[in-house]
């Protein structure tokens, strides 16, 4: 997402379906949340995310099935961060940040993988290393 500038400021914009690579039905922002407390900490199912950090920073630790872990800061609001189903995720918070979140689906209780214990079952049986039978 490049901004379009001006010397009256900067306009960030997201065009669908371009921008974005699913359609948007829910929008939801995070505000107020004291630095360095941790949000997400959480895997979907099935919903896709994108992530904008509107002001502030926010550092992501994302970790696939396979094991393997990605960070990355949310500093601009420039950025975006696509997230698949099925990764889990924790955010932690820099000063005065506020985190918007673009989602495919309205919300569901039953997407989300809060248990960690659960995630890494899922992780379990599909890492090459693991002794899970596979069909």
């Amino acid at each position: 997402m490049k901004p379009n500038k001006s010397q009256s400021g900067q306009l960030h914009f997201i065009e669908e379906p371009t921008s974005i690579p699913f359609s948007i039905k829910r929008l939801f922002w995070l505000d107020q949340i004291t630095e360095g407390a941790k949000r997400g900490i959480h895997a979907h199912r099935e919903e896709q995310q994108a992530l904008v950090c509107l002001s502030g920073r926010v550092s992501a630790i994302l970790e696939n099935l396979k094991g393997e872990q990605f960070s990355f800061e949310l500093d601009s609001p420039s950025k975006a961060l696509f997230i698949p189903p099925m990764v889990w995720t924790e955010f932690t918070f820099g000063p005065d940040a506020v985190l918007l979140g673009i989602s495919d689906r309205q919300f569901c209780e039953q997407d989300y993988i809060r248990d960690r214990t659960e995630f890494e079952a899922f992780q379990n049986k599909i890492r090459p290393d693991s002794e899970a039978i596979y069909d």
